[in-house]
């Protein structure tokens, strides 16, 4: 059935929630799971600049960007549901437009099925299907699961 599965997200809820659901059925299918965190041009302009200081475990702080921040946050978190299901996860990042990102990811490493939670950061996305969700939807070539939150 489904052999390489590609899950987008951007750290959201809903995003967390198609995350461990496609995790799960990818153990199920035994298949490959790719995951792609699209960061937004202006995000990444605006958050790459701005440094915030993180202690460390051993007492010492160190200077990130903020972005980098977020996505060692977002990394461990993936890391752990990766664990927990028991099941490896390769993690990839771009900086773009995120359906532009899952469509042409999905294209260039052959994923037979993408997973999208139905919405995710944007305020707008939330009151219906999110822009992103109804975009990889309509461009993508190959199946879409959409996952609804709880």
């Amino acid at each position: 059935m489904y052999k390489r599965i590609l899950i987008g997200v951007d750290g959201s809820p809903e995003s967390m929630k198609a995350l461990r659901d496609a995790v799960r059925l990818a153990k199920l299918l035994s298949a490959t799971v790719d995951l792609l965190f699209v960061i937004p041009p202006r995000i990444y302009a605006q958050c790459a600049e701005q440094d915030v200081i993180v202690h460390q475990q051993n007492g010492s702080a160190q200077r990130i960007s903020m972005l980098q921040m977020e996505e060692n946050e977002l990394f461990d978190t993936i890391k752990a549901v990766s664990a927990e299901e028991g099941h490896e996860v390769s993690v990839h990042t771009r900086v773009g437009d995120a359906v532009e990102g899952l469509i042409e990811f999905s294209q260039s490493h052959g994923s037979d099925l993408i997973v999208v939670g139905s919405s995710g950061k944007g305020m707008a996305g939330r009151l219906i299907l999110g822009s992103v969700s109804t975009g990889v939807v309509h461009q993508s070539q190959v199946p879409v699961l959409v996952i609804k939150p709880d």
